[in-house]
């Protein structure tokens, strides 16, 4: 004869708090002694109609010739690790005395199945019934869902900050600034998805890194390093204004390219030469930034001669012989790196 055990799951113990009533609550005339004890004490709660589908339940089975048998398991009110360590150890209770060839899952919704996996690691699941009011079922499932979220959010870092951190942001810029804020919001938004498009978190954490053990060391990269930071602000502020009054990318760019690009380029020297000098004074090798200077002027070559080019200030000729030179360097700087690299 096929065992069964019919078994109703109380994951936040509504049961012992609006009645007394501990798990495991074994046999059926104790469990509908229970469902009617909790139903005049609250008469809105679902358990009620949990604990008499798992009633139910026992007596279909008993009717087709099973051994079987039910009992509700209360949790406790700290939802999570505390209630399912409780429901674990009264699932272990309840099977050792009765060892079943399948197991009955009765819940009122989406909280309760949470124990699914507890259940399923100590027995066999012939099936799972879920009691809830038909017109409350969507909206407490909707409930459960945004629960989760939530609370996948508050335990994941990097979830969090997104979520929660740049909205908080954008409402601290939006207390500060007002209506004009919308701009420096929307930069920090594009900002973030450059760094987050283009996988340049990495990066980004590295440079700052290294600057904080510049600082902490007293090391001369670190003073070059604010110098740096303040050139690439001077271009940026200079570029802006050169291009005051003029309309349309085509116009933008080429103006704002030629205007600050000199700045840049000047930055990232001096922020390499202060790795550099670090590096000397370390006794390490300074090849690699060396290489890297090379880099930084080949790439200001070839933009400075777009720029200038597309704004009609220099020849075709003049053009593609600055380009070719910043190819050549580029060439150059890369096949050094790869051989830094290796070494």
């Amino acid at each position: 004869m096929q065992k069964i055990y019919v078994i109703c799951v109380d994951r936040d113990a509504d049961i012992a708090r609006k009645v007394g009533e501990r798990g495991p609550i074994i046999g059926r005339s104790n469990n509908l002694r229970v469902a009617v004890k909790l139903g005049l004490a609250d008469p809105t709660e679902s358990d009620t109609n949990t604990i008499f589908e798992a009633v139910r339940l026992h007596d279909y089975y008993q009717k087709l010739g099973r051994e079987v048998r039910v009992a509700t398991l209360v949790g406790d009110e700290n939802v999570g690790v505390v209630s399912d360590e409780i429901i674990a150890r009264q699932l272990d209770e309840i099977l050792r005395e009765f060892q079943p060839d399948g197991v009955v899952l009765v819940t009122d919704g989406v909280e309760d199945e949470h124990v699914l996996p507890i259940v399923e690691s100590r027995a066999k699941v012939v099936s799972v019934s879920r009691v809830i009011v038909r017109q409350s079922e969507r909206l407490e499932s909707t409930y459960y869902m945004i629960l989760d979220f939530l609370k996948s959010i508050a335990s994941d870092p990097k979830l969090s900050r997104i979520v929660i951190g740049l909205p908080g942001v954008a409402l601290v810029l939006y207390m500060l600034l007002g209506p004009h804020s919308w701009r420096i919001i929307g930069g920090v938004l594009g900002v973030f998805l450059i760094l987050k498009g283009f996988n340049l978190e990495g990066t980004v954490a590295r440079s700052i890194s290294e600057l904080r053990e510049a600082l902490i060391s007293a090391k001369l990269s670190f003073f070059t390093y604010v110098v740096s930071a303040v050139l690439a602000a001077l271009g940026v502020l200079i570029g802006w204004r050169s291009v005051a009054g003029l309309s349309g990318y085509q116009e933008i760019l080429p103006q704002f390219t030629a205007a600050s690009i000199d700045f840049f380029m000047f930055s990232a020297l001096v922020a390499l030469g202060g790795k550099s000098i670090d590096a000397l004074l370390e006794g390490e090798g300074v090849s690699r930034y060396l290489v890297l200077m090379v880099f930084v002027i080949a790439i200001r070559l070839v933009l400075d001669a777009v720029a200038l080019y597309l704004m009609g200030r220099i020849a075709t000729g003049m053009f593609a012989l600055s380009v070719t030179l910043g190819v050549v360097l580029t060439v150059i700087a890369f096949f050094g790196i790869r051989g830094s690299t290796r070494r």
